[in-house]
């Protein structure tokens, strides 16, 4: 594997064939981690419509449980960003897989509104997965392709929001069509696939994994290889980083986007008349949101890395507005559709460019406070569920009944982001006009 001495051994290529040990083993559990953590997270969306009904739950309290689903993941990962920094990113991801094991377990226990509520809670711990990710895969790659590699580890990762919506449908199926369970059965029994193949994950990170080209952050710091490094000053560094934030106000736009479409659009797509389709079709065309992870996030990565090697740092800002442009007119088409042979390739449309978004974004997000990675990391990552929970909210009292106007609302918001790229000034980098800082 060819390494950059200069750049902490980093690597320059990426072997997805390979399976070496450390960057691209790191590579692959980056990736694998983040999906089942994606997997669990969202167990509950594609099975819904079951749920509503055996705890007589509301449209207005399914939301709710939707907006807490992303809420949990905010503050968790404010917090990984910098304990990355601490303890490394095995540890870290371990951790939150084993936890969010438990609470998807947890998942087939729920007897009320409450108790749906607190599950899905916490459940959204797991969310924070993502950042561990891209702190990871950012320590393994160096810096002419790490907006490739981020892009596509998290595209990786983020396909189980697609994965979710046709396995846990298959699982229901399976439990009530071949093991002759009822429908309530059903569902319940259904978390424990995904629990499983997160546990088994979680297992092998911990034996078999690398916190960096060098080896463990423990090891390191023991050696005296690398200074150590605080949780505090890492989050310190981040988050007083202005550009951490306008960046995480356009990750909110995408990633954000993504969260509340994984949570509502199976539901829309069941409960529109005009699309004629029972919930287990809707979840099937749901997954087709997620899929487009196979691929999209990774092109926004190499269109960022592309625009670098254009016109640096210029280029991948360029990159970033375009996407957000071209995602929010998107998004506009696809909530006028109102037959389903239209719905599902504008649905597919607006998805590739809502995963190219969030590739070109942590394209950008190792340049901006570089000692101070976990922090940025964390800011950037957590507005990506802070935005879950403003989208969330906004239907909940806004457009309940009327998912088609909000989605259209937020296609105006979303290509209104772009603007945002003209004010980031990161230091030794060029910006929108030219000037270098």
């Amino acid at each position: 594997m060819p390494v950059a001495p200069e750049q902490g051994f980093k690597a320059t290529e990426i072997q997805l064939l390979s399976f070496a040990r450390p960057h691209m083993r790191g590579f692959h559990f980056a990736w694998a981690s983040f999906f089942c953590a994606f997997v669990c997270w969202f167990a509950f969306a594609p099975l819904m419509f079951f749920v509503k009904q055996d705890l007589s739950l509301n449209l207005s309290q399914v939301f709710t449980t939707n907006i807490l689903s992303v809420a949990g993941t905010v503050m968790c990962r404010f917090a990984i960003g910098p304990l990355c920094d601490k303890i490394g990113p095995k540890i870290c991801q371990f951790s939150l897989l084993s936890w969010i094991v438990v609470f998807t377990l947890l998942g087939m226990s729920v007897n009320s509104y409450w108790s749906l509520c607190v599950v899905r809670f916490f459940l959204g711990f797991g969310g924070a997965a993502f950042v561990v990710t891209q702190y990871w895969t950012t320590s393994l790659f160096a810096n002419e392709i790490v907006g490739t590699a981020n892009a596509t580890t998290a595209g990786w990762g983020n396909l189980g929001g697609g994965v979710t919506q046709m396995l846990m449908v298959a699982v229901y199926a399976f439990m009530t069509q071949t093991c002759g369970l009822g429908q309530e059965d059903g569902w319940r029994l259904s978390f424990l696939v995904p629990a499983f193949i997160t546990a088994c994950v979680a297992a092998t990170i911990i034996t078999m994994a690398d916190d960096s080209p060098r080896g463990d952050l423990s090891y390191l710091y023991r050696e005296g290889v690398i200074a150590r490094k605080t949780a505090t000053q890492s989050a310190r560094l981040g988050m007083l980083n202005l550009n951490s934030w306008l960046l995480g106000v356009q990750y909110a736009c995408c990633f954000g986007v993504e969260l509340h479409i994984n949570n509502t659009v199976a539901l829309y797509f069941a409960t529109r008349n005009s699309f004629n389709i029972g919930p287990l079709d809707a979840g099937v065309i749901a997954s087709l949101f997620g899929w487009m992870n196979l691929f999209a996030r990774s092109s926004g990565g190499i269109l960022s890395d592309l625009g670098n090697k254009m016109q640096g740092m210029r280029g991948r800002l360029m990159a970033q507005s375009f996407c957000l442009a071209v995602e929010g007119v998107l998004m506009i088409i696809f909530s006028r559709q109102g037959k389903i042979s239209g719905a599902i390739p504008a649905l597919v449309a607006f998805s590739y460019f809502v995963q190219a978004t969030e590739g070109a974004t942590f394209g950008i997000v190792p340049y901006i406070c570089p000692e101070g990675l976990g922090g940025v990391c964390a800011v950037v990552g957590a507005w990506g569920n802070i935005g879950a929970v403003c989208w969330g909210m906004m239907f909940k009292f806004g457009y309940l009944g009327k998912f088609d106007k909000g989605y259209e609302a937020m296609g105006y918001i979303i290509i209104a982001s772009a603007v945002f790229s003209v004010f980031m000034r990161i230091k030794g980098q060029n910006h929108m006009f030219g000037t270098l800082e």
